[in-house]
């Protein structure tokens, strides 16, 4: 399920290590967020496998694969789009440490909307060898059915006098990004590290029919020396795919009805000024109505240009054909340019539309759309949560209590706002509270700690918004995840259940195995375990995978001796010494 998950609703099996390597860190960035699906990204990253829907929801499994990968990955996500998810686990607020909201404080209404990753990855046998794989999509980090478009491109970083001037758009986009968000010190510096080092990257490889690149990046107002849109998006032929666009932007990269461009697009947003700026030769192709019965839309970012005889390019990513996108988000496009006669404009179109083919996803339209229009707006409810969620100082409290119960307290001097608002921790939903500058919430435990709060807000005809938001907490206890693992790794039999997950060969048999067990009313005891097996198991582990042994070790700090069956306890201190942890 989660090799599946990746495939069919993420990024193929892309963000998985390269055969040989493994994943040493990694930049995500996207516009909307889904704590599940996140926590597949951390299983691929792991290595764990193909798995299904039951053993993908495993607390240890979870839990497991945030202890291998928190360290290795940064997640950039526009502010205020991360989900509420349907099931609250506590695993999430674990995930503080890789996700980072950006917001524009000069104009909230602008949005955060690249989909793009470098990862670093390393040779399991030779560590120097270290490749940087760049993935450019339209597909954000939520599980989707739409059609979206993607690309990979991999590079061996080189020696530090490398100073690749090509890859400095993408390095200091990345450093920018930073600048806008809500990153930590401590996760800064290894972004900026990553970045520094994909100048090192002298070239990354381009499939046929491709042979060479440029980025394009976007972020607010920024000046990355690109110039104007249409100095490089209208050509004399062009094909152009996006689901959102508007009248302006389109009169810009198409400015005369020419035959050979066309646009293909979402049905509701083609007016007649849309419809007939494009010559009937080119065309304006949607997507069958009956795609949305099968949760399917248009959400391909892709612009196919040929600007002279050698100058053909397409350019992918998040940008949508729009002012907003070209002159206000952050947005994120790769330019490729195609070997020369290997591009033609039919080609390319036949891809999305064939008139004898009854199996194409798309229909040309013949005429404008009823009621259509591009302009979509912020209602009051919207507005006023995203005030709220970006106000400067906004900051919550925590204070423990003789009791070893908590308050949380979040303020800020916003307190008036065009529509009510209501906020709540993560963890307890249930404790929403209308916001007046100050919320309070009395009687948490340790693991329903967290930074992550959720924000919601509901028009008089019952429209209702809510996603989940980071807020700098001060007092978080150090023993907050302490409380977290415990609340999942309960007794001792947890202990022996978690700790076969993590030196297992096979996590996957290991989970199924267990779930059967489960469902037959087997399993339920660890007496009579064989420890030896523990210890040679660990012997193994530390030599094919050292780091997962120190794993180990903080995991034990986390719990309390009781959790710990004494036998391990005895084991693990003789291994220690053993290999002189």
């Amino acid at each position: 399920m989660a090799q599946s998950l990746l495939q069919e609703h993420l990024y193929g099996d892309l963000l998985a290590p390269t055969q040989g390597y493994h994943t040493d860190f990694a930049v995500g960035m996207t516009y909307s967020l889904g704590f599940d699906a996140l926590m597949t990204v951390h299983l691929a990253f792991g290595m764990l496998g193909d798995m299904d829907e039951k053993e993908i929801q495993t607390p240890h499994l979870l839990l497991e694969a945030i202890l291998k990968n928190s360290d290795k990955m940064v997640i950039f996500c526009n502010k205020g789009s991360i989900a509420v998810p349907p099931t609250i686990r506590k695993v999430y607020s674990l995930l503080e440490k890789n996700i980072f909201e950006v917001f524009n404080s000069a104009n909230i209404t602008a949005n955060f909307h690249p989909k793009v990753w470098l990862i670093r990855e390393v040779n399991n046998d030779n560590s120097k060898d270290v490749l940087m794989k760049l993935i450019v999509s339209s597909r954000n980090m939520a599980y989707s059915d739409n059609i979206d478009c993607i690309t990979c491109m991999t590079g061996k970083v080189g020696n530090a006098q490398i100073k690749n001037i090509k890859h400095r758009p993408l390095r200091t986009f990345i450093e920018k990004v930073c600048s806008y968000s809500n990153i930590s010190e401590e996760q800064a510096k290894k972004v900026y590290a990553l970045a520094k080092e994909v100048e090192r990257v002298e070239k990354f490889d381009v499939d046929k029919p491709f042979d060479d690149y440029d980025f394009f990046p976007y972020l607010f107002q920024e000046d990355f020396g690109l110039g104007q849109v249409e100095d490089y998006l209208c050509g004399t032929e062009s094909i152009i795919v996006s689901p959102f666009i508007d009248k302006t932007l389109l009169g810009r990269i198409n400015p005369n009805r020419k035959e050979h461009r066309a646009l293909i697009t979402r049905k509701e947003y083609v007016t007649a000024d849309i419809f007939n700026s494009f010559d009937p030769k080119g065309g304006v192709f949607i997507a069958l109505d009956d795609l949305a019965t099968r949760g399917m839309d248009l959400h391909a970012k892709m612009y196919l240009v040929w600007m002279g005889r050698d100058q053909h390019y397409l350019y992918l990513g998040s940008a949508n054909a729009t002012n907003s996108a070209f002159e206000r988000n952050g947005e994120f496009l790769l330019r490729l340019k195609f070997e020369y006669g290997n591009s033609k404009y039919y080609h390319f179109l036949k891809d999305f539309y064939e008139e004898s083919n009854k199996d194409s996803k798309f229909v040309r339209l013949n005429e404008p759309v009823e009621k259509a229009t591009t302009v979509i707006k912020w209602d009051n409810a919207e507005l006023a949560m995203k005030k709220m969620m970006c106000a400067d100082d906004l900051k919550a409290k925590i204070t423990r209590h003789r009791d070893n119960s908590f308050s949380v307290v979040v303020t800020s001097s916003l307190k008036k706002l065009d529509n009510p608002v209501f906020i709540a921790p993560l963890q307890k939903r249930d404790m929403l509270r209308e916001w007046k500058g100050r919320a309070v919430f009395d009687e948490m435990s340790a693991e329903e700690l967290s930074e992550f709060y959720i924000v919601s807000s509901q028009l008089d005809d019952g429209k209702h918004h809510e996603a989940v938001i980071r807020i700098a907490t001060e007092g978080m206890p150090n023993d907050r995840d302490t409380a977290i693992y415990k609340s999942i790794i309960k007794n001792k039999r947890d202990f022996v259940k978690f700790l076969e997950l993590m030196l297992s060969d096979t996590p996957v048999q290991y989970l199924s195995n267990e779930i059967l067990l489960r469902e037959k009313g087997a399993g339920e005891s660890e007496d009579g375990y064989e420890y030896a097996q523990i210890y040679e198991k660990m012997l193994r582990m530390s030599a094919v995978n050292p780091k997962q042994i120190l794993q180990i070790g903080k995991m034990l700090d986390k719990l309390d001796k009781e959790t710990i069956p004494e036998e391990f306890s005895r084991i693990y201190k003789q291994f220690s010494n053993a290999i002189k942890l």
